[in-house]
């Protein structure tokens, strides 16, 4: 008795670009999410910098 059948091979490929475009989009968004935070970060002073807890180099190394 047979409890698996296999599958398809363009099931399978399919499946693959599709978990590829998937990774593809929310490494973009997650890049472009870190990137905006970045460019904030870079516009305050380092006084409105340590009001939240941030020093100026760690905008550097984190962004």
């Amino acid at each position: 008795m047979e409890t698996a059948s296999p599958v398809p091979f363009g099931a399978v490929f399919s499946l693959k670009v599709v978990n590829f475009i998937d990774n593809s989009i929310a490494n973009f968004v997650e890049w472009n999410a870190t990137r905006k935070t970045a460019k904030a970060l870079s516009h305050l002073s380092v006084s409105q910098l340590e009001d939240i807890g941030v020093l100026p180099g760690d905008v550097k190394l984190r962004y």
